[in-house]
């Protein structure tokens, strides 16, 4: 799904083998930040083997550039943060 704005996402921090990861919460689902992208097209070419493999993907506008995030199974969530900062 591509997103407009995070405006209508939930900030949180999410717990993850790697550490503690910036995260959002949208329609009830965790997503952690996973790369940024030049361009929407560039950022909708990476996202398909993610969709394919079943893995809810969202793409969203940070600054100049495009965030894939990545659905997290059953995350550890953290606190909720204020805002979501650029990567």
């Amino acid at each position: 799904m591509i997103l407009t704005s995070l405006n209508e996402t939930r900030a949180i921090e999410v717990k993850t083998s790697s550490g503690i990861e910036r995260g959002i919460v949208f329609l009830e689902k965790a997503f952690v930040a996973d790369k940024l992208y030049n361009t929407l097209d560039a950022a909708i070419v990476a996202s398909r083997k993610a969709l394919d493999s079943g893995v809810a993907i969202l793409i969203a506008p940070d600054g100049e550039q495009f965030c894939l995030w990545v659905s997290v199974k059953s995350p550890r969530i953290g606190k909720t943060v204020q805002s979501v900062k650029s990567a």
